[in-house]
């Protein structure tokens, strides 16, 4: 398994189908590696526990250090089999990882081919865990930032900002409940916002064909689908 690189700090282990995984971003910092979420594939676990971090200036072995777009276990199955010196999280995805022992619930809210976590691992990210409720923003040799986005996919979702280069995950998908697809009207219309707030040029968003797209792309989309919203009704269906 390979990353595709993207720019001289950053790159990217695509997704999968078979098992459901997603990709899962790498920023070479100065004195961290920084991976946005860790997907569900054993293999990526491997890539991921394998990786040289390198030295930094002071010739001490990187940090390892994770940031977890939201719960679904296509995004986070990988932390039972990883391990990191922190990890930052949403409020909502803690408290999933933390109250699901065999991801029950999460596989049923989900897609039929997510992997589930073993009902035998323990689930417990409290230690060395950091959520993020206000924007974390840290100079690590490329400016990065931290921060919740509204989301209909998930209710809310953390982005990580490397520079240019927005990692996005899920957050731009609908929601969905069984057969039902649909983006919250008031959620939409925060996202869009947010969204057009950036200053960067590219959003990286999980599971597409082209990982990366262009900022006004992803945000002319988006517009295009809150303007079908109708008077009075808080969703807007998808077919």
């Amino acid at each position: 398994m390979e990353a595709i690189r993207i720019t001289d700090r950053i790159s990217y282990i695509p997704a999968t189908e078979n098992p459901l995984s997603a990709d899962v971003g790498i920023i070479e910092g100065d004195d961290a590696v920084w991976f946005y979420d860790v997907g569900a594939n054993e293999k990526v676990a491997e890539f991921i526990e394998n990786y040289d971090t390198g030295l930094n200036a002071k010739s001490e072995r990187k940090k390892k250090i994770a940031v977890i777009s939201h719960f679904h276990t296509d995004h986070t199955a990988n932390l039972t089999r990883t391990s990191f010196d922190k990890i930052y999280l949403g409020k909502l995805t803690l408290k999933y990882l933390n109250i699901i022992k065999d991801s029950q619930s999460l596989h049923d809210s989900h897609d039929s081919a997510t992997p589930r976590l073993s009902q035998s691992e323990k689930i417990n990210f409290e230690e060395n865990t950091e959520v993020v409720e206000l924007p974390v923003e840290i100079d690590d040799g490329i400016k990065l930032r931290i921060s919740e986005i509204a989301s209909s996919h998930s209710k809310g979702s953390l982005y990580m900002q490397a520079g240019d280069y927005v990692f996005l995950g899920d957050a731009t998908v609908y929601g969905y409940k069984r057969e039902r697809k649909f983006y919250n009207t008031q959620l939409l219309q925060k996202e869009i916002q947010e969204l057009k707030s950036l200053d960067a040029e590219h959003f990286l968003l999980s599971h597409r064909k082209r990982f990366a797209k262009p900022k006004r792309a992803v945000v002319s989309m988006l517009e295009l689908i809150y303007a079908q919203r109708k008077p009075n009704e808080s969703e807007i269906e998808i077919f």
